[in-house]
């Protein structure tokens, strides 16, 4: 599928269901990545900011106030999981849903990616329908108040 064929596809898919919009930060040291996932998410109707390491990310997700972090854990210096028990520590970060993207798919890396404060867990590529439907069931549980 070529860029443009993409492209409208998921502007096609984001007007065919309207789910909740959120404030979505992604973290990802490799930035042509980083700015993929960012245009993806900006296409489906979120509004999206990036960070390519850990201390950043982290001052970033204390402005931008993310309902979702898309948080890499393969990342030099502060890896993913650091990051994740540094952001849930915050107190304005408290109710953040945090969807680990990472190329480590073990039942270890699982495991640990839930005692580090993660919600969830998607391996790389991310697919992208995977994704929405995560999103989908978070809209639908805000709605329902649970």
């Amino acid at each position: 599928m070529g860029k443009t064929q993409l492209i409208s596809s998921l502007e096609e898919e984001s007007t065919a269901e309207k789910p909740q919009k959120y404030r979505i930060l992604i973290v990802d040291d490799n930035e042509s990545c980083a700015i993929t996932m960012k245009l993806t998410m900006e296409i489906l109707g979120h509004t999206a900011q990036m960070a390519i390491d850990g201390p950043s990310a982290i001052e970033l997700a204390k402005m931008f106030q993310p309902e979702i972090v898309l948080l890499d854990i393969g990342l030099p210096g502060m890896n993913g999981y650091e990051i994740c028990q540094a952001m849930r520590k915050e107190p304005s970060l408290q109710d953040t849903i945090f969807i680990a993207q990472t190329g480590w798919g073990q039942k270890e890396h699982r495991k640990r990616s839930k005692e580090a404060g993660f919600n969830y867990h998607l391996v790389k590529p991310i697919d992208i329908q995977a994704l929405k439907n995560i999103l989908l069931v978070l809209g639908k549980s805000k709605i329902l108040g649970e």
